[in-house]
């Protein structure tokens, strides 16, 4: 496949709609047992599937007006958009409306559109300060402090996953901005070492940290432990176990749509947090094996759109929505194989949820509406230049018109 400057990156979006159809696919297939365990239902083994695919319109006007969108004109709104977060993220928390550890308000995630209004803001900040990034103070410092506000704000859900691959994309995007390399690596070891703290004040962090170990140094040892672990850890032992023993079990070919056993309540939030060890319960090594192949898909083509875009506000977006996508992927497999502490985080386009949905949507949806303006300078001149082409093949058709005409005529 060839491909010219201005052209959609079709890769990158036919890895995020075979994405979103095999969410759609597991939806199905994981409705009758939510169904049954979640009052309010009415009886109905679809009503999540149905839900989903609600949510999935919605992700497709997000994802088609986020194509079409003339993000420029938009800038001006981005400190607002931030700010909005903010009050949602304090309203939610004002509120007490938790699910788990994330805070929700009329029916939202906070987090999900804070994490992108946080991208698109260090990006344009990042444009405007080109030359100063080198500064601790507007280099670094001012750059950090929206950083912290959101993460800390989604620490106090408390909501420590999204926190942490939040902190990641956007000191990510600090360091591939141009920030100082001996303030970048002082703030990542403060960063640590506040984390650090956190986790030996909050038990249920520690019981999750010492599962990740466990799993990682001793899977054989999980079942063994959990019933005679204290609370959180047991927790965190049964639930790797499980999604372990989900994953084993599926073997090259799956056991089969519908199939699985370990979503009959063996293991917790099946259609979520775990949806991945369902999907390879089912599927077997073939699917997942496909879905970790799009997820690389998604990064390679991301990294290369950016790298392809020559304006700094376009570049540094789609870095960070590429990373925010990957990272969240990563986390969530990682939990699931045992490679990383649970920590609640969905899988872009795979788990059942909205406000992640049609926020990692607008994502993609931007991502691809920048990719059309590689290699040129601006959208305005990419418009300009569109239209001054199009304007010229139709001038010439008009005198090659003309002249044949004059021909016949004499």
């Amino acid at each position: 496949m060839t491909r010219e400057y201005g052209d959609t990156d079709y890769w990158l979006m036919a890895a995020v709609i075979i994405l979103a159809g095999l969410g759609a696919v597991m939806s199905y297939s994981l409705s009758s047992v939510a169904s049954a365990v979640v009052k309010g239902t009415g009886g109905d083994r679809l009503f999540f599937f149905k839900r989903e695919l609600l949510r999935l319109a919605l992700a497709g006007v997000a994802f088609a007006a986020a194509l079409r969108i003339n993000y420029r004109r938009l800038r001006k709104l981005i400190l607002p958009g931030l700010a909005l977060s903010m009050v949602l993220l304090g309203a939610a928390l004002s509120l007490g409306a938790t699910r788990g550890a994330r805070s929700w308000i009329l029916g939202l995630q906070p987090t999900e559109p804070a994490r992108f209004m946080l991208v698109l803001f260090l990006a344009h900040y990042m444009d405007r300060q080109r030359e100063n990034m080198q500064s601790l103070l507007h280099g670094y410092l001012m750059a950090l402090a929206p950083i912290a506000l959101v993460a800390g704000a989604i620490v106090l859900q408390p909501d420590f996953g999204s926190a942490l691959a939040i902190g990641a994309i956007g000191y990510l995007m600090l360091f591939a901005g141009g920030a100082n390399i001996v303030h970048w690596g002082i703030g990542l070891a403060a960063a640590a070492s506040g984390f650090a703290v956190v986790a030996i004040a909050k038990i249920h962090v520690i019981g999750r940290l010492q599962g990740f170990w466990i799993a990682l140094t001793r899977p054989e040892m999980l079942e063994a432990l959990a019933p005679s672990a204290p609370g959180h850890l047991r927790n965190t032992l049964i639930h790797t176990f499980q999604a372990l023993l989900g994953i084993g079990s599926g073997g090259l070919f799956g056991v089969g749509l519908g199939q699985s056993r370990q979503k009959l309540l063996f293991i917790s939030e099946p259609h979520t947090d775990f949806v991945f060890s369902i999907i390879a319960e089912e599927g077997g090594f073939l699917i997942t094996g496909l879905i970790l192949l799009l997820y690389l898909v998604i990064l390679w083509r991301g990294m290369t759109i950016a790298g392809q875009l020559s304006d700094r506000f376009e570049r540094f977006s789609v870095l960070g929505l590429t990373l925010s996508l990957f990272i969240y992927a990563l986390i969530n497999i990682s939990v699931n194989v045992g490679l990383f502490p649970i920590t609640g985080l969905p899988l872009p386009f795979l788990s059942y949820g909205g406000s992640a949905l049609v926020v990692n949507a607008a994502s993609a949806g931007l991502i691809l509406n920048m990719s059309r303006h590689r290699g040129e300078r601006s959208i305005q001149s990419f418009s300009r230049k569109r239209h001054e082409s199009n304007h010229s093949r139709w001038r010439d058709g008009r005198t090659s018109l003309s002249r044949a005409g004059g021909g016949r005529g004499h």
